[in-house]
């Protein structure tokens, strides 16, 4: 059987290879970005922000944010997302630097706390004014998590929502089967952690590698475009018709419980192992039958052995229904814009009253850039950086 890598003998241009970037906000997002160090990711840029300098210190990433120093003193948002909101609108410049020049941008955060809960939405609404697409990673807490946690990530999710592309949220209740009665909760907060990952890596590798099919970053955006939930999972896959029970696995995964997967406009399938042509076949008319006639499937892989000759497939499935959390969308009162979203006549100079130390004089210090919806003219060439 010939290996996928004896055929894929042409290596992608790098100068069309897309620019990804990768911000994770507040604790749970830098423990992703965390991880994603590790994997040493080609072409791909990985920044942490965080309210809590300490946590920020400790962190791997080349590219760092203290968000809202003269509001928290980098001392955190105290679980609570109006800091964590204000912070990343105080420090609205040092995010532009950021994520511009990007080609895709993902965010990661966890909701129910503070500063993930507060800060992606900004983040998504700077991306968006930038004409930057934007994949959101989410986790919700667990159902034991009841109370404020519960509430802060439903508000949060429905304020996310309008300004990203698409988003995915990762309920960490249904991954309580996979992790067993015994397991700690280390393990189980984990696990969610590890499918947030591999999505993420899934995602950027098809893009940055030649794949089977031709699958570039316009592909990729018309199907997350197609409006509904995108929903992810995982399956593995060993010994005989292992790409098969990859699929099947995939498809019953927890994440998936209760979700038509009929009923997806679009699917994308990330094969990573040393997979043959004819398996990657077989795994694909299973996949087929599976779904509707209707379904656009795009499939990717990552010839690279894995232990014990396992097949591991990583699934998006598009255009499904809702959001895998419940929420109720929040009343649009036309929230104040931020400067990124504004002509230049409308802009605030006090738009945060934490952005500038009022002992600042320079009024240069004070401009704001002005951006314009197809694109932005010019920031301060001075980048504004902590951490």
């Amino acid at each position: 059987m010939r290996n996928f890598n004896e055929i894929a003998t042409a290596n992608r241009d790098p100068e069309s290879t897309p620019h990804i970037k990768v911000l994770g906000l507040g604790g749970a997002g830098c423990n992703t970005i965390s991880r994603l160090h590790a994997l040493q990711l080609s072409g791909v840029e990985l920044i942490a922000a965080n309210t809590d300098r300490q946590s920020l210190h400790v962190n791997p990433a080349a590219n760092k944010i203290l968000l809202g120093a003269n509001l928290t003193r980098g001392l955190g948002s105290g679980g609570d997302p109006q800091t964590g909101q204000a912070a990343a609108e105080q420090s609205y410049r040092e995010l532009i630097a950021a994520i511009r020049g990007c080609d895709l941008l993902f965010l990661t955060a966890g909701m129910g706390g503070g500063t993930g809960s507060g800060a992606i939405q900004i983040a998504a609404r700077i991306a968006k004014s930038l004409d930057i697409p934007s994949m959101c990673f989410v986790t919700v807490p667990f159902s034991f998590e009841a109370g404020k946690r519960q509430q802060n990530a439903r508000e949060a999710v429905a304020r996310l929502q309008p300004y990203t592309d698409t988003l995915i949220t990762i309920p960490n209740d249904r991954l309580l089967d996979l992790a067993g009665a015994d397991a700690t909760l280390q393990s189980a907060f984990g696990l969610s952690d590890d499918i947030l990952i591999k999505g993420i890596q899934a995602l950027s590798e098809m893009l940055g590698t030649p794949g089977l099919v031709d699958i570039d970053l316009s592909h990729v955006l018309r199907l997350i475009k197609n409006g509904g939930g995108t929903f992810i999972s995982l399956g593995y896959g060993l010994g005989n018709s292992r790409a098969i029970q990859a699929i099947e696995n995939a498809l019953s995964h927890p994440l998936l419980e209760d979700i038509p997967i009929n009923q997806a406009k679009g699917m994308i399938v990330k094969f990573s192992g040393a997979i043959s042509v004819t398996e990657m076949q077989e795994a694909m008319r299973h996949l087929q039958s599976r779904t509707s006639p209707d379904t656009e499937i795009l499939p990717a892989l990552n010839s690279q052995e894995r232990p014990d000759g396992q097949i591991l497939v990583t699934m998006l499935a598009t255009g499904i229904g809702a959001t895998a959390i419940e929420y109720t969308p929040l009343p649009v009162e036309n929230p104040a814009a931020l400067p990124c979203e504004l002509e230049p006549a409308a802009l605030p100079m006090d738009f945060c009253p934490h952005a500038f130390d009022p002992a600042e004089k320079d009024i240069d210090d004070l401009e704001v850039p002005a951006f314009i919806r197809r694109g932005y003219n010019q920031i301060n060439n001075q980048t504004y950086r902590n951490g």
